[in-house]
């Protein structure tokens, strides 16, 4: 099945390449803004690439393809926008801003990737680090070099490939998830929440109480902001390859995957709860394994929100009075005591095989 796949790798750019590479960025950022300006002015007479080049001269020093794609990404964001079949209506474009925005994109002619190298066009022979290789039946379809606040510079390239489902298991599995536990499965078993956020809030606390104490544009703060984005990206590089290797190792052991559809923006006005749902990242988890399942032929089911996961015992006594940090419960019908996340797990796994029928043996 073919299906869209992005590589992502480290590249480290000399500094006249990252100078070079800055430049593409601001012009891009440039003209994505000066769209911005016109739709929110109502200015039908829209400068093309090809004039705004002749207007501002600083826009002939980089990637003329890359004005080009951003130019094409703004008239396909006023698709969407006026777009009425949509199920969620978007706003209105906002402007770029430098410290935010750095990245570009370049269709597949004007990039080549070899073992160690990644050559772009109007910047060069730029050193990459391939962690990964990447077929070579695979079609180029495009790649986007991107800037971190930190300052790490990365290339995603985006391949079509042909991924094989994998093999069946004739297994089945429901998915609690939770925040002392990041996930308990309906077969006992039960994934540690890593918190990688919480672990690193002390260091993150003090970089942060020294940065705040530095002269404003000082070299000094400029330093310890570098250290504070560094460490959340740390952070965030912790937390992705946790997720990517729970989601994998679950589309390769099970067939049949059932999840609860959490309101996670609902859930994040909890002030108590909201640091520790965010370092969970649900929505995320959820991301990954809904194109893994897809990717590789196995079946995701998403129970109702509203299903009483946790208050349901198995005689099917529902505990209404089922409190947050009641983490076991004794049913007042039948006398067993439930493990709240075990149960929910269990019964988010019959509710989804109820409402698909999907007939699959477990081992």
């Amino acid at each position: 099945m073919l299906k869209h796949k992005a590589y992502k790798f480290r590249l480290y750019p000399t500094q006249t390449q990252k100078v070079l590479l800055n430049k593409t960025f601001g012009c891009v950022r440039f003209v994505w803004n000066y769209n911005v300006e016109c739709f929110n002015n109502k200015i039908d007479n829209t400068l093309s690439i090809k004039d705004l080049r002749l207007e501002h001269s600083f826009l002939k020093e980089v990637s003329a393809a890359a004005l080009h794609q951003k130019e094409r990404d703004f008239i396909e964001f006023k698709r969407q926008y006026f777009n009425k079949s949509r199920k969620k209506q978007i706003g209105r474009p906002s402007f770029k801003k430098k410290s935010i925005y750095n990245q570009y994109r370049l269709p597949n002619q004007k990039f080549s990737l070899s073992a160690t190298h990644i050559k772009i066009e109007k910047i060069g022979n730029i050193k990459i680090v391939v962690d990964r290789q990447i077929p070579k039946e695979v079609k180029y379809l495009s790649v986007t070099i991107s800037k971190k606040p930190c300052g790490h510079f990365y290339a995603s390239v985006c391949v079509e490939e042909d991924i094989l489902p994998k093999n069946k298991t004739h297994r089945k599995v429901g998915i609690d998830l939770g925040i002392k536990t990041f996930a308990t499965q309906s077969d006992k078993v039960e994934i540690a929440n890593p918190k990688f956020l919480v672990n690193s809030q002390n260091k993150l606390q003090r970089l942060q109480r020294i940065f705040s104490k530095k002269v404003k544009g000082s070299r000094r703060r400029e330093k310890f902001r570098y250290k504070i984005a560094r460490l959340h990206e740390r952070i965030g590089n912790q937390r992705l390859h946790f997720l990517h290797s729970y989601t994998t190792e679950l589309v390769n052991k099970y067939d049949v995957l059932v999840i609860e559809d959490l309101s996670v923006e609902a859930m994040l006005k909890n002030k108590n709860l909201s640091k520790n749902i965010s370092d969970a990242s649900w929505s995320l988890f959820r991301s990954l394994l809904t194109y893994k399942a897809d990717w590789y032929g196995k079946k995701l089911i998403v129970v109702d929100r509203y299903f009483a996961s946790s208050k349901t015992c198995r005689c099917g006594y529902v505990k209404q009075d089922l409190k947050l940090n009641d983490r076991q419960w004794v049913c007042p019908s039948c006398k067993v005591r439930n493990d709240r996340d075990l149960l929910a797990s269990i019964n988010i796994l019959e509710e989804g095989l109820r409402i698909t029928s999907v007939g699959v043996d477990a081992d």
